[in-house]
């Protein structure tokens, strides 16, 4: 809305300027056919469409856009485009840049680039075939000196606060871009993060960190540290992998160490019907315990006090023993059981010993050099 628009024909291309609130800047689109749409605009700042009163969101939110079935990319020219403010909707991705050029059955994303403070987000893809025929594959690697704002940028905000680090998504899904959702996605996720918290979540509202469900659990699965674990579960990494295929999200292993204990997280998750099945393992560090609630509630103050009144308490973080967890049901509510606790476990029986040796040991012990 209020864009003033000014064309201006030329002999190889129409020359368009646009200057308005939300779209500025200047384009180049040649007279023939196959020729490449270039432009440098000062801001694009994308309006999505207002939902219907009283429609349902969530549902809206994941339908094709009109028309997108329709749409044949190989028929798109290409474009390079140069963008010094996109925003698309809430989202603020910074400055952009745009490569594409026409496959014979399809569209290829050369380069999409997105760059705003402390982040970096570089994408490559294809958009192949038309109508059911229709599929997008892409590589996305995202890199952040704060990850939590930067998931708050993306409109994924109150799940994770500070840290640095990198993802990949390489993925796919039937029909164009805008045919995205969670539920169809066939890919591979890799997380490398480091030194931030995961915050407890509204209930349902696990959107990302949801499926790594320790992050909307800790009151259920850390040692009952109620008012401390209720500002997040503090980490020191998180490493790990997860596999999306028929609707579910699977891992053989994520990592999360933190300064109270090391969790690992593996099992699926099934994104359509929202449902959990998961075994979570918590092994507390080494440590004294107030030190360690003191660094999750304050940092070094915290920390520093948590320590002092250690010496009169003293009690040894260790003590506390390691458990397994089965986390099953709804993401709204799902069921925590603990399956398994250290204290129970039976001693493995003790193993044969092995005979001796043909030819006598030497007297030392240090390896011989390779």
């Amino acid at each position: 809305e209020q864009t003033r628009l000014q064309l201006r024909p030329g002999a190889q291309a129409l020359d368009v300027r646009l200057d308005g609130p939300s779209l500025a800047g200047h384009l180049s689109v040649p007279n023939a056919d196959g020729g490449t749409i270039s432009g440098q605009l000062d801001r694009v700042h994308w309006q999505s469409s207002p939902a219907a009163p009283g429609a349902d969101t969530a549902v809206a939110a994941s339908r094709p856009q009109t028309g997108a079935d329709d749409m044949d990319p190989a028929k798109l020219p290409p474009f390079a485009l140069d963008i010094a403010d996109l925003k698309f909707g809430k989202v603020m991705l910074g400055q952009a840049v745009l490569r594409t050029r026409p496959l014979g059955n399809g569209l290829s994303v050369d380069e999409l680039r997105f760059r705003a403070p402390e982040q970096e987000i570089d994408i490559t893809g294809r958009w192949l075939g038309k109508g059911a025929g229709a599929r997008t594959e892409l590589t996305a690697k995202v890199r952040s000196e704060d990850l939590g704002g930067l998931m708050q940028n993306l409109d994924y905000a109150g799940q994770l606060r500070g840290g640095s680090g990198q993802a990949q998504l390489q993925a796919a899904w039937a029909g164009g871009p805008s045919d995205f959702q969670l539920g169809n996605l066939q890919g591979t996720l890799d997380i490398d993060a480091r030194n931030g918290q995961l915050l407890e979540l509204d209930p349902g509202a696990g959107r990302v960190l949801g499926l790594l469900s320790v992050a909307q659990l800790p009151r259920r699965l850390m040692f009952d540290f109620r008012d401390f674990f209720s500002k997040g579960f503090a980490f020191n990494h998180i490493e790990g992998g997860m596999q999306f295929g028929d609707g579910m999200a699977r891992t053989d292993k994520v990592l999360i160490e933190g300064p109270a204990a090391n969790i690992t997280i593996r099992g699926q998750t099934d994104l359509r019907q929202q449902q959990f099945d998961q075994t979570i393992d918590v092994n507390p560090r080494a440590g004294n315990l107030l030190t360690v609630v003191g660094a999750v509630a304050g940092g070094p103050v915290g920390a520093a006090l948590g320590a002092a009144t250690n010496a009169v308490l003293s009690k040894p973080l260790g003590e506390i023993g390691a458990r397994t967890y089965r986390v099953t049901g709804p993401w709204k509510e799902p069921k925590v059981e603990v399956i398994e606790r250290s204290r129970d476990r039976t001693p493995a029986p003790p193993r044969a010993p092995a005979p001796a040796p043909s030819v006598p040991p030497t007297v030392t012990d240090q390896p011989r050099p390779r």
